[in-house]
């Protein structure tokens, strides 16, 4: 009900096409409840005439027909404006839904995602809002709310002509709420399960498609096919078992129902002489039986689209749990970054607060110096950088950016003046300009050009028939991994941060490129604090400070050849490097 409540909510989004389409519907359905009036009135008359051996007025006939035919025409057209109207009000009601979808996602926290598959994320903000267009607010604006004022307007024409029946057919009202309510409690776990299963084929799918390669390389087809056809099973299996609730509650009970009361009142009617005259004339007969055929048919149409109805509830609870979800929070206040000093203060940090992954992290970078992170997997160098970007905050300790501690101030702030090129590059389907300029305005085409040809990146460049206006497809897979990773370092430097991350950027690049980059970074990192994470020792030999990290912990601290001098771990990962590189 609360899921229920909270999506009629949004209609009031639309006061103006809902609320003239509710007018519409009253009339259409006043109008098409008034029509058989007039049917009444011509069957008493046409009948009490040949029983006293009158003339038929053929023109009153006519008459009355053409405004039948009026009555209905307005019906109609009355009926399609307000269609129309409520179709064009669903649609929007959608359209925000999933606006405000996208936009909690936007500020939810990096944690939340940590454990959760795009494919399912996205399955709530796509296909579960769609189901909400077309099983709710579709059904609920153009099939409920006319089927109800039908039923209202179809109980208050029956009391006026036959109190006697009116009363009779309130039993059914109880009836059919019973009904709904079994309907309901069968049918809301199965509809719940659906949208899970149906997440759950996103998400696979969405794996299997971006790792299509390791699965044939791998010759995991079979294993994937198997994966898939059993969670489709699932859902075959979810799906057969709604039918089969459906059809009880639905179809042939319902239609046994409407066949019943109709020879009730048959049977009712046939008790209704007095001295051999029926105490209903034959219009009078006409218009119940109308009424009663026309009353069972909204009723078995808000019972039958109550899976779908169903359906739109179960994915309205999915969608408003991800709405519900606690935002990132956050200050106002903000970062003045100038000169990109940074302190990390015995900080301590844990994705799970009692499982540390960084302890008591303590050092000092001074503005404009380049900072090497290096440890084996796991030993904590990239989750040092997520508490830099204010992607999680630390449990001990705080970070100072030119004496600012960054959990005081906005998040945006914070990463305005930051820039970042990862292990894996990301480009977003566009162009080479928008990959690199990220939708920024006022970065202009010869800073793009000057930015990729600082990164080694003019080759490319010479070789692409448009230029920086060459397309790129999904996650630049006509680009080798090389040219991706060029154009994320040329995507950084046209930002100009005053910090600079490179988190394993070089790892993926070969030796050719790698010195062409190394050279061009030499000359962008000039007055910018940068920091580089790498398993290539040879890229922070130029280092002003080398950090070797182990479980979470400062092991060696120092430069380059500082280091070496040492003799400690990180001259021996040293010499295993230089030893392997001679092979």
């Amino acid at each position: 009900m609360k899921t229920f409540k909270r999506l009629l909510s949004y209609l009031a989004t639309e006061p103006l096409f809902y609320g003239l389409g509710l007018l519409l519907s009253i009339v259409s359905a006043g109008t098409t409840i008034y029509s058989p009036m007039i049917g009444k009135q011509i069957i008493d008359i046409v009948s009490e005439r040949i029983a006293a051996n009158q003339t038929i007025a053929f023109d009153f006939l006519i008459q009355r027909f053409a405004f039948f035919m009026l009555i209905t025409v307005i019906s109609a057209l009355t009926g399609y404006a307000s269609f129309l109207l409520f179709a064009f009000a669903s649609n929007r009601v959608s359209k925000r839904i999933r606006d405000d979808a996208h936009e909690k996602m936007q500020q939810l926290p990096v944690s939340y995602f940590d454990d959760k598959p795009a494919g399912k994320i996205s399955a709530r903000i796509v296909n579960d809002t769609e189901v909400l267009r077309n099983n709710f607010y579709q059904n609920f604006s153009n099939q409920v709310v006319i089927n109800l004022l039908m039923v209202i307007g179809i109980y208050i024409a029956l009391f006026l002509i036959s109190p006697t029946v009116g009363i009779a057919l309130l039993v059914l009202l109880p009836f059919f709420a019973i009904w709904q309510w079994l309907y309901i409690r069968a049918a809301t776990p199965l509809n719940k399960h659906w949208r899970e299963i149906v997440s759950d084929l996103n998400s696979l799918t969405a794996e299997i498609i971006q790792g299509v390669s390791i699965v044939q390389i791998f010759h995991q087809q079979d294993t994937m096919t198997k994966e898939f056809e059993e969670k489709n099973q699932a859902w075959l299996d979810n799906r057969v078992r709604s039918i089969r609730l459906d059809g009880i509650f639905s179809w042939d009970f319902s239609t046994f129902i409407k066949n019943l009361v109709m020879f009730c009142l048959l049977l009712y009617l046939g008790t209704q002489f007095t001295n051999g005259i029926l105490g209903y004339s034959m219009g009078t007969i006409f218009i119940l039986i109308n009424y009663i055929s026309s009353l069972f048919d909204p009723i078995l149409t808000l019972v039958r689209i109550m899976p779908t109805l169903q359906q739109a509830l179960a994915s309205g609870e999915r969608v408003f749990e991800m709405l519900d979800e606690t935002a990132e929070s956050d200050t106002s206040l903000p970062l003045t970054l100038e000169n990109g000093a940074i302190i990390f203060d015995h900080v301590t940090f844990g994705y799970k607060e009692k499982e540390p992954v960084l302890k008591d992290i303590d050092f000092q970078v001074n503005p404009g110096e380049t900072i090497g992170l290096v440890g084996h997997t796991g030993s904590g160098k990239s989750s040092l950088i997520n508490l830099l970007f204010r992607f999680y905050d630390p449990q001990k300790g705080q970070i100072l950016i030119d004496g600012q501690a960054i959990e005081a101030c906005n998040r945006e702030s914070v990463r305005a003046e930051m820039g970042i090129v990862l292990q894996e590059p990301y480009l977003f389907s566009g162009t080479i300009k928008s990959n690199v300029t990220m939708q920024d305005e006022s970065i202009t085409d010869e800073e793009v050009i000057d930015a990729l040809k600082k990164v080694g990146a003019e080759p490319l460049l010479a070789k692409l028939p448009k230029g920086i206006y060459e397309e790129v497809i999904e996650k630049g897979q006509s680009l080798s991994s090389g040219e991706r990773q060029l154009i994320a370092f040329a995507r950084t430097l046209a930002k100009n941060p005053k910090i600079l991350i490179l988190d394993e950027a070089t790892s993926h690049i070969d030796t050719e490129t790698e010195s062409i980059i190394q050279h061009a970074m030499n000359v962008v990192k000039e007055g910018r604090t940068t920091f580089i994470i790498a398993h290539r020792l040879s890229t922070i030999q130029q280092a002003d400070q080398i950090l070797l990290l182990e479980q979470g912990e400062i092991k060696e601290k120092g430069s380059h050849v500082a280091l070496l001098t040492e003799n400690g771990q990180y001259a021996e990962m040293y010499r295993l490097q230089a030893k392997s590189a001679q092979f």
